[in-house]
């Protein structure tokens, strides 16, 4: 996966902490050479060291986030939900800056570090070099701070697919997470409380075709409630991202029973909703804990995810709708 490469980011202490700790152990001693020799060579050497192990860190924490304008549009939103793009962009900038910074400091010392003989002339030097150098990284801890919270988040994305993908929406609690339970291997965590899912879960469908076994991608988002879209939080927006950007076909669950907590009216407010949001997505309308009612108030597709009844028949109907 491409988040898999962030590497572990340290703060501005623990990188400054990390390269002062190495370069004490770098202790030149050439046989047959004056101690002065050595004692300037481990300055030298010692100095040289600190700059690669700041320099080189701090380009791997900016080249192992993956480029944002190349990202697929999904986790681009993601990121922008859940860290901020721009927040994001600025960090990885600021983080840029100190590596040139630190670099040309060491640059404008460099020349003299290797002519001068005198050692209080080069421990001068190399403490001038780790003052500035080390003033830089303090500069930019809090975008440290911030990439280390971004690779911690971004790390936690799901691996979409690149598979024909159901993605499963509805109000909190009308029975997603069962529903992509018992269509997929995915077991995710059930609770009987609205936003029990805060993220997006994936799941896989297997179908014998032929010869051929094909693979669907089934997603579960966060429940979605009937209000405009600009006034959705994070966590429903985590959803409408997914049906925009990752959905071949949406399957949207009705509860009549209403023991979601919300009136099957509201519930409908939602699916015209994501009807006029999503106009071109092929659409399959499902009414859930049917094993709760006797009649059928929807006509739709009646199915409970509890007793299994009318999942075949659902399935069966994504199958044709995906294909067609």
């Amino acid at each position: 996966m491409m988040f898999d490469k962030i590497p572990n980011i340290l703060t501005a202490e623990e990188l400054l902490e990390k390269a002062f700790k190495r370069v004490k152990k770098i202790n030149i001693k050439q046989s047959g050479k004056p101690v002065v020799h050595n004692r300037k060579k481990t300055i030298i050497s010692r100095t040289t060291s600190f700059r690669d192990i700041i320099v080189s860190n701090l380009d791997r924490y900016v080249k192992g986030f993956p480029s944002l304008d190349r990202l697929p549009g999904f986790y681009l939103e993601l990121i922008d939900i859940k860290i901020g793009k721009d927040q994001l962009k600025h960090s990885l900038g600021a983080v840029d800056w100190a590596r040139k910074t630190c670099a040309r400091i060491f640059s404008s010392k460099k020349r003299k570090l290797s002519v001068k003989n005198d050692i209080n002339t080069l421990l001068r030097f190399q403490n001038e070099i780790y003052g500035r150098t080390s003033s830089v990284v303090k500069q930019v801890d809090k975008h440290l701070k911030n990439l280390k919270n971004a690779r911690k988040i971004i790390r936690k994305f799901p691996d979409f697919r690149d598979l024909p993908t159901i993605v499963i929406a509805g109000y909190p609690n009308v029975g997603k997470s069962s529903l992509l339970k018992v269509l997929s291997n995915a077991k995710p965590k059930i609770a009987r409380y609205p936003f029990t899912t805060q993220d997006v879960y994936i799941g896989h469908m297997e179908n014998k075709e032929k010869y051929i076994t094909k693979v669907y991608q089934i997603i579960d988002t966060p429940g979605l409630l009937d209000r405009p879209l600009e006034k959705k939080n994070k966590i429903e927006r985590q959803a409408i991202a997914a049906l925009r950007y990752l959905a071949d076909l949406i399957v949207f669950i009705l509860d009549p029973s209403e023991t979601c907590g919300y009136s099957i009216k509201e519930q409908k407010n939602l699916l015209k909703q994501v009807n006029e949001l999503f106009k071109n997505k092929k659409i399959i309308v499902v009414e859930n804990k049917a094993d709760l009612l006797k009649e059928d108030k929807t006509k739709c597709l009646r199915i409970s995810c509890k007793t299994g009844d009318g999942i075949d028949k659902l399935k069966q109907v994504i199958l044709e709708k995906i294909r067609s």
